[in-house]
C-alpha cells in the first residue's frame, strides 16, 4: 500500500511539476522562432516574452499581443498531444487578462500561435493556453475562417516539408475598439493578420481578415506587407529576397493524414 502511494504521490508531482506555467526564457533563446529577427512596434507599454514554442510581445494596455512569431517545422505540425484547455493568465505580467474577463462576453478566447501547432511538447502545448497569446474572436471566426488557415498551414508544412516562419497577430485601436464587458480592459481587434514564410523557398504571403464569419476562400484574403504593417505599426522582418506569392497549391488534409499515421505509431 505504501509503494502504491508513493507512486501515486510521485505521478501527481510530476504532472504538476510538468503542468507549470514557467517564466519567460530569455530573449536570446527564442531567436529561433524568429529566425529573420523579431518584428519592432515601437509600443511604449509593452514586454517582450519569449517561451519554448513562440516569442511575442504584449500590448499592457490592450492586455493581448502585438505579434506572436513561431517557426512551424513538418515535424511539429504532426504533434500528437491532446489539447489541454488549460486557460491561464501570465504570470509574469504585471495586470494581465484572465480567463475571467472572457467568461460569458460571447468571445472565445482567441489563440494567436495556435495550439494544434504546438502539440509536439508538454509544456510548449500548455504555454500555448497562456492568455498573453490571446485575443478576443468571435466564435464564428475563431472557429471558421480563422481555424480554416491554421489547418491550410499545417498541411502546408508537412506537403513542403520545409519549416514555416509564422507571424500572427491582432489589428487593434485602442482608442477606436471596444473591450470585453467584464472587466472592460481587454481590446477587442476589428481585424486580425497573419504572416506565413517559407524558410527554404523565401516565398511568402500575407492574410489579413476583417473580425467577422466568412465563408470566403483563404485567397480572398492575401493583401501586401506594406497593408499589415501600416494598419499594424510593425515591422516584419523578412528575408532579403522574399518572394510574395498568391496562394500556394496543397493536398487536402494532408497534414490529419499523415498526423493520423504518425500518432498511430507505438511511442
Amino acid at each position: 500500500m505504501r509503494k502504491l502511494l508513493l507512486s501515486i504521490f510521485l505521478s501527481v508531482l510530476a504532472f504538476s511539476a510538468t503542468a507549470a506555467q514557467l517564466d519567460p526564457l530569455p530573449m536570446d533563446q527564442c531567436k529561433v522562432q524568429a529566425p529573420f529577427g523579431f518584428p519592432v512596434s515601437g509600443k511604449q507599454s509593452a514586454t517582450d516574452i519569449c517561451r519554448k514554442g513562440y516569442v511575442l510581445e504584449s500590448d499592457n494596455n490592450a492586455k493581448i499581443p502585438v505579434w506572436v512569431s513561431y517557426v512551424l517545422t513538418p515535424a511539429h505540425a504532426t504533434g500528437c498531444l491532446s489539447r489541454s484547455n488549460r486557460f491561464a493568465a501570465d504570470h509574469s505580467l504585471q495586470d494581465p487578462a484572465t480567463p475571467k474577463d472572457y467568461a460569458k462576453s460571447g468571445f472565445d478566447i482567441g489563440h494567436q500561435a495556435n495550439d494544434s501547432d504546438m502539440r509536439w511538447d508538454v509544456q510548449v502545448e500548455l504555454d500555448s493556453f497562456i492568455l498573453s497569446n490571446m485575443a478576443p474572436q468571435l466564435p464564428g471566426f475563431n472557429r471558421g475562417i480563422w481555424k480554416r488557415l491554421e489547418d491550410q498551414i499545417r498541411e502546408w508544412a508537412v506537403e513542403r516539408e520545409h519549416d514555416l516562419t509564422i507571424y500572427v497577430g491582432p489589428v487593434y485601436n485602442r482608442t477606436q475598439d471596444s473591450t470585453l464587458k467584464n472587466l472592460g480592459k481587454v481590446t477587442i481587434p476589428h481585424a486580425f493578420y497573419k504572416i506565413v514564410v517559407d524558410d527554404t523557398t523565401h516565398e511568402a504571403m500575407v492574410y489579413l481578415f476583417r473580425h467577422e464569419p466568412s465563408d470566403e476562400d483563404l485567397s480572398t484574403f492575401i493583401t501586401s506587407i506594406d497593408e499589415v504593417q501600416r494598419q499594424t505599426g510593425v515591422t516584419f522582418p523578412l528575408p532579403a529576397d522574399v518572394k510574395f506569392t498568391g496562394f500556394w497549391d496543397a493536398e487536402h488534409n494532408t497534414d490529419r493524414a499523415t498526423k493520423g499515421k504518425v500518432c498511430a505509431l507505438p511511442h
